[in-house]
C-alpha cells in the first residue's frame, strides 16, 4: 500500500473513487507521519465554499513552502559556506580549473538527460501512485540514460581536457579533474532518475534529509582540506562525494518504496523517446547556452577571467534556494494538476512570486556591492559593476529556467526550429559590439541570450493554457 494512502480518511477515498462524477477544485493537502504529502484529490465543493477553500489551500501551500524554504535555506547556507571556503582558499588559477570541471560536469548531466527527466515527470504524474508502474518507468528511463551517458562522456571528456590545457593546467591536474568529473557524473545520472520518484511522491522530509547530509559531508571535506591541503581536484571531489551520499540514500529509498523488479515498458520507452527527440536539440542548446559564460571566457579570456566569473556565480546562491523549492515542491505538484482553471492560477502565482523575489535580490546587490563582494575575498572585492551584472544575469537565466521547467513539467516543449535560430540571431547581433574577452562583455552576452527563451516559453504556456486549453488537461 502506498504510504500516502494509509493516512487518507475513508470519506476522502470515497470522494476519489467518484471523481468522474464531480466538479471540483483539485488540491488537498494531507499531513502524514512521513512528512507533507501533496495529493491531487477531487473534492466536491459547493459554490459558496469555493472561495473559502481556495484561500485555505493557498494558506496551506504558503505554510508548506515556508517550511521547506527555511530548511532549504539552511542547506544552501552549508553549501555556501563550503563554496566560500573554496573561493577564498584556492588561488585564481586553481579556482579556474575547479570552475571548468564543474561546468563540464553540468554539461554531461544536461546532455545525458536530453528530455528524459521531462518525460519522467509527465508520465510519472499519471502513474506515481502505482509502485509497479513507477518501477517500470524508472527502469525504462535508466536504460536510456545509460546509453546516452556513454555517448556523452566520450564526446565531452576530450573537450574538458582541451579547456584545462588551454588555461595552463598540469597533467596531474587534468587527470585528477577528469576522474572526479567522470565519477560525479556516474552517481548523479542515476540519482536524477531516482529523485523524480521521490518528488512525485512529495516525500519532502526524505528530500530534506538527503540534501542536509550531502551538504554536511561536502562542508566537512572542504573544512578538512582547508587545514590540510586544497586544490581544484580536492574541491571537485568534495562535490562528488556529496553526490555519492545522495545516491546511496536514494537507492535505498527506491528499493524500499518502488517495485524495482518491474520490467522496462516498451510503451513508456516510446513515449520517453518521443519527448527525447523533441528536446534533444534543446539539451545541446542548453548545455552551450547555460554554460556559455565559462565557455567564452575560457576560449577568449584567461584563467583569471574564468575564476572571476566562477566566483561571481556564488552570488546566485539565493536563486539556487528558489530553484530548489520549485524543483522539489512546486513543479511536481504542478505536473499533477488536471484542472485547466487551477493550472492557470498556479502558473500565475509561481511566476509572480519568483519575479518579486528576484527583483529584490538584484536590488540588494546594487545597494550593498562592497559588503556582498567582500564575502568572496579580497581577490574579487573590486568587481562592483560585474557583481550587479551577475545578479541581473542570474535573474534572467533562472527566470528562463523557471518558465522552461514549468513547461517541461507538462511536457510542453518549444520547437527547437524556432528557439535556436532566434537565439543565434540575437547572439550574432551581440557579438558585433561586445568584447567577449572581458567579464562584463561575457555577462551581457549571456544575459541577453536568454531573452528569446523567456519570450517563447511564455508564448507556449499561454497557448497551452489559454488559447488551446484542452491540451493542458
Amino acid at each position: 500500500m502506498l504510504r500516502s494512502e494509509a493516512v487518507v480518511p475513508q470519506f476522502l477515498r470515497g470522494a476519489v473513487s467518484k471523481k468522474a462524477e464531480m466538479q471540483s477544485d483539485p488540491t488537498a493537502i494531507v499531513e502524514s507521519v512521513t512528512g507533507t504529502e501533496l495529493l491531487e484529490l477531487d473534492v466536491p465543493l459547493s459554490s459558496s465554499a469555493q472561495g473559502w477553500f481556495a484561500q485555505t489551500t493557498l494558506r496551506k501551500w504558503i505554510l508548506i513552502l515556508a517550511k521547506f524554504a527555511f530548511f532549504q535555506a539552511f542547506v544552501q547556507a552549508l553549501g555556501l559556506a563550503a563554496g566560500l571556503l573554496i573561493v577564498r582558499t584556492l588561488p585564481k588559477r586553481e579556482y579556474a580549473f575547479y570552475t571548468i570541471g564543474n561546468t563540464m560536469l553540468s554539461t554531461i548531466l544536461v546532455l545525458a538527460d536530453s528530455g528524459i527527466s521531462s518525460a519522467l515527470s509527465a508520465i510519472g504524474g499519471r502513474v506515481w501512485q502505482d509502485s509497479r508502474q513507477l518501477g517500470s518507468l524508472l527502469n525504462t528511463a535508466l536504460q536510456l540514460r545509460r546509453q546516452l551517458g556513454v555517448v556523452t562522456l566520450i564526446g565531452v571528456a576530450p573537450v574538458l581536457i582541451w579547456l584545462l590545457t588551454q588555461n595552463g593546467a598540469s597533467r596531474l591536474t587534468e587527470v585528477g579533474v577528469v576522474i572526479a568529473v567522470l565519477a560525479g557524473s556516474g552517481f548523479e545520472l542515476v540519482t536524477r532518475i531516482y529523485s523524480i520518484a521521490l518528488r512525485l511522491r512529495s516525500e519532502i522530509r526524505q528530500i530534506q534529509k538527503q540534501a542536509l547530509l550531502s551538504a554536511l559531508v561536502k562542508l566537512a571535506i572542504v573544512t578538512g582540506a582547508f587545514f590540510i591541503f586544497m586544490n581544484a581536484t580536492v574541491a571537485i571531489f568534495s562535490v562528488v562525494i556529496g553526490y555519492a551520499v545522495q545516491y546511496g540514500m536514494l537507492r535505498r529509498w527506491v528499493h524500499r518504496e518502488v517495485d524495482r523488479s518491474a520490467p522496462a515498458d516498451p510503451a513508456m520507452r516510446s513515449e520517453i523517446v518521443s519527448v527525447l527527440k523533441k528536446q534533444a536539440p534543446h539539451s545541446i542548446y542548453y548545455c552551450l547556452e547555460g554554460q556559455i559564460m565559462i565557455w567564452l571566457i575560457s576560449i577568449f579570456g584567461n584563467a583569471e577571467g574564468v575564476a572571476n566569473v566562477g566566483a561571481l556565480g556564488r552570488l546566485a546562491v539565493i536563486f539556487a534556494l528558489l530553484s530548489s523549492v520549485l524543483a522539489e515542491v512546486v513543479l511536481p505538484a504542478f505536473a499533477r494538476i488536471q484542472s485547466v482553471h487551477h493550472l492557470r492560477r498556479r502558473y500565475i502565482q509561481i511566476v509572480a512570486a519568483y519575479t518579486s523575489l528576484a527583483v529584490l535580490s538584484i536590488a540588494a546587490v546594487a545597494v550593498f556591492p562592497q559588503q556582498i563582494l567582500g564575502i568572496l575575498g579580497r581577490q574579487y572585492s573590486g568587481l562592483h559593476a560585474e557583481g550587479v551584472l551577475m545578479a541581473a544575469y542570474a535573474v534572467v537565466s533562472t527566470t528562463a529556467g523557471l518558465l522552461w521547467g514549468i513547461n517541461c513539467a507538462r511536457a510542453w516543449i518549444v520547437p527547437p526550429a524556432v528557439l535556436i535560430p532566434c537565439t543565434i540571431i540575437v547572439q550574432v547581433v551581440l557579438i558585433s559590439f561586445l568584447n567577449l574577452s572581458t567579464v562584463k562583455g561575457v555577462l551581457l552576452f549571456s544575459m541577453c541570450s536568454w531573452v528569446p527563451n523567456i519570450l517563447l516559453s511564455l508564448w507556449l504556456a499561454m497557448k497551452k493554457m489559454w488559447w488551446t486549453p484542452v491540451v493542458a488537461a
